[in-house]
């Protein structure tokens, strides 16, 4: 069952929504087969999460992260704004143990002190309201209980050229920008628990998918430009990835990696 919990009016009008991705995302975003397992012993392991830990992940979506992760601890409840992203879910994950709310991060309808863990994985910079989602996140997190905030390396070829694309162009997150994405909670009075998390691995992939992928609008920094812009954008990768691999159609190994870092909520 998916709960409903926006009220008519929220503040997530502002916020990304991935309903148009809902079709495509795991096909897009997904990790290559068997990584999803070391992505969620690492998230479990950066947050000390158990069998009994209650887990809250907010932008859920189709269930890339908590799937694997609801195997490790007693209950995993996800968050999301759409709807679209949280059916596709929900036909993947009997008979698994995951309760789904269509809310707002930045108001989460929960009591106070009810999670033991809180999860954040490629979100932040998607809400406007994002410094109200911290603030939330620490009221229903019970005393002590962990933060965690991950998300895929960005110093790989292809985040990189976004990154400078997007700087170039004044195409800026909504939310948290990318300069900050790293260290932000600390930034806003978290206390970091330790170092990184990291885990690299390699992603087998055809460059000229990338620039499919691009031209197509397929990741959500693409929506937010005109086509004029979007048609630079894809003639500027298309002639990238041609000068570094010299073949298009040639499948190729890029390095890749997801990071997650604990934090603990201000006082």
């Amino acid at each position: 069952m998916l709960a409903d919990t926006l009220p008519p009016m929220s503040s997530s009008q502002e916020s990304v929504v991935f309903d148009r991705a809902a079709h495509c995302y795991d096909a897009t975003r997904g990790f290559p087969a068997g990584i999803d397992e070391r992505v969620a012993d690492l998230i479990a392991g950066a947050g000390g999460l158990e069998r009994g830990s209650r887990l809250l992940e907010i932008g859920v979506g189709t269930g890339r992260i908590a799937l694997p992760l609801s195997r490790r601890v007693g209950r995993l409840v996800g968050v999301d704004l759409s709807r679209s992203m949280m059916q596709q879910l929900q036909t993947k994950r009997a008979p698994l143990v995951i309760d789904l709310v269509l809310a707002d991060a930045t108001r989460l309808p929960f009591p106070g002190a009810s999670f033991d863990a809180a999860l954040g994985v490629h979100v932040f910079h998607l809400i406007p309201g994002w410094r109200a989602v911290l603030a939330e996140l620490a009221r229903v997190l019970r005393p002590g209980a962990p933060l965690l905030h991950g998300g895929d390396d960005r110093s790989g070829t292809w985040a990189s050229w976004r990154d400078r694309f997007g700087a170039e162009h004044r195409v800026e997150n909504v939310g948290v920008p990318n300069d900050r994405l790293d260290e932000f909670p600390e930034n806003e009075g978290w206390g970091a628990l330790g170092p990184p998390h990291r885990l690299r691995y390699a992603r087998r992939i055809t460059p000229r998918v990338l620039v499919g992928h691009l031209a197509s609008r397929t990741w959500s920094f693409t929506w937010r430009l005109d086509e004029a812009q979007l048609g630079e954008a894809t003639e500027a990768l298309r002639a990238e990835l041609l000068e570094r691999y010299g073949d298009l159609d040639r499948p190729v190994e890029v390095e890749s990696g997801f990071w997650v870092r604990a934090y603990r909520a201000p006082g």
